[in-house]
């Protein structure tokens, strides 16, 4: 039978029973119907300056990144318009991964109570409140003040850089040797400019001395130590794990900046926390990448993939993701693949902004064992449907300028513990069954099916 007139017959059926329902029942008066309750409208000072507090000032306050403060509530309502259409769109605050949420421990979307009581605030006419409700202002650091904390050396260039008002500017680069008398465990780092306005990132590599193995440094595929992204943000290292600084090693800082009408000056500097003489640093803290040169993009193609893999040679703990291309950038994911040939999606970014660069970090770190393989698949728009697209009549191939492309999903490991692999194996015996339905032989040119965020 059609849909649609099943749907009419039971309407009807449903209809006609409850008025023989009522024949048949004695007259009773109806009760009286209570008005419905009126939801109440949020406030400034009694809702809405918390969620900011937490959701926005890190970014919209004096000296951060953000384009205006959000710190007052003159401030907030002089944008209330433009506040309800990016948190409503989804594009504020700043977050590109789809999965679930508490996947990730950095994930900055709104929760939808949240996300509804600044929408009803704005459509109310973002009505000031009670300053009785507000909640205590949040003490900031100062603006050249280290997150860090009390940092044990800094690390800076030597020479201060002069940005022009307009045009385009080459990525510059500062290579900075080491003068510390000992090698050095590093527990946390930092980044900071004097120009933020005009500082699209910072990209710090180290090249070891020669009595190490010295990674290649070429645009950003080996050697990487350290960042200042768009939208990134200061994470400290798991407990017992640091990066290794040699010494007599050699910083380079490559520095790329966007001229934004205003001539300035900016030289950037490099924050180090160091392991403590009584701390146990029993693991080594390092970033590696799925990334490739081999990039050849047609004029106008708008799904225009590019894969690269990475194999694990021994058992380690992934704890974050950052995928890394261009203008032209559409979408990227990573995909891991067991050594039994199942396969999980572990990062999905189907929106790819260059202006908003994540290291994507798990709440659960991921165990990887030996055996396995990382997939990361770029997905490019070189098409004139892409607003960003400097030129879609080009071929585009690696470059590391804006105007070229690159390919790297970089990744933060930590070699793996033994106990770290028995839970591992305990967790994995009992979801066996699934996991053996799930799995898929791999295509040599195309990425297999996956399981999503498990």
């Amino acid at each position: 039978m059609n849909a649609r007139p099943l749907a009419m017959a039971l309407s009807l059926s449903l209809t006609l029973a409850a008025a023989a329902s009522a024949q048949e029942e004695p007259s009773q008066p109806a009760p009286e119907a209570k008005p419905a309750a009126k939801a109440k409208t949020p406030t400034y000072y009694g809702d809405i300056a918390a969620i900011v507090q937490k959701r926005c000032q890190n970014c919209h306050r004096p000296g951060a990144i953000g384009p205006f403060p959000m710190t007052t509530y003159k401030e907030v309502a002089g944008w209330a318009a433009m506040i309800h259409e990016v948190v409503g769109n989804g594009r504020m605050p700043p977050w590109h991964a789809d999965a679930p949420h508490g996947t990730f421990a950095n994930d900055r979307r709104l929760p939808q109570a949240e996300k509804d009581a600044i929408l009803a605030w704005v459509d109310a006419g973002a009505p000031k409140g009670d300053l009785a409700q507000a909640p205590k202002p949040v003490t900031w650091p100062e603006p050249n003040a280290w997150r860090l904390g009390k940092v044990d050396a800094v690390v800076e260039e030597e020479k201060t850089f002069s940005v022009p008002a307009t045009g385009s500017v080459p990525y510059q680069y500062s290579y900075v040797k080491t003068n510390f008398d000992e090698d050095k465990w590093i527990k946390g780092l930092e980044v900071k400019v004097d120009a933020p306005g005009v500082v699209h990132h910072v990209l710090i590599f180290v090249i070891y001395p020669e009595r190490h193995k010295s990674p290649r440094v070429r645009g950003g595929l080996r050697g990487y130590f350290a960042s200042a992204l768009p939208g990134d943000a200061i994470a400290p290292f798991p407990e017992g794990a640091a990066k290794f600084l040699p010494k007599g090693a050699t910083l380079v800082f490559q520095t790329h900046y966007t001229p934004n009408g205003t001539a300035q000056k900016n030289h950037s500097r490099l924050g180090l926390l160091f392991a403590k003489p009584e701390e146990k640093i029993t693991r080594r803290v390092q970033t590696k990448s799925v990334h490739t040169m081999r990039i050849n993009i047609p004029a106008g193609a708008e799904a225009h993939k590019v894969r690269a893999t990475y194999d694990f040679k021994q058992d380690q703990m992934l704890y974050g993701l950052l995928p890394h291309m261009h203008l032209r950038g559409k979408s990227f994911y990573y995909i891991l693949r067991y050594p039994d040939g199942s396969v999980d999606k572990l990062l999905d970014v189907p929106k790819y902004d260059f202006n908003w660069q994540n290291t994507y970090r798990f709440a659960q770190p991921r165990f990887v064992p030996k055996g396995s393989r990382m997939i990361g698949v770029a997905v490019y728009d070189n098409s004139d449907k892409n607003p960003a697209n400097p030129d879609p009549t080009r071929t585009v191939r690696f470059g590391e300028q804006t105007w070229d492309e690159m390919m790297i999903g970089y990744m933060d490991l930590v070699e793996a513990s033994a106990a770290e692999r028995a839970a591992w194996e305990a967790e994995r015996a009992q979801e066996k069954p699934a996991v053996e339905k799930k799995t898929q032989p791999a295509p040599s040119k195309e990425e297999p099916k996956t399981r999503s965020f498990k």
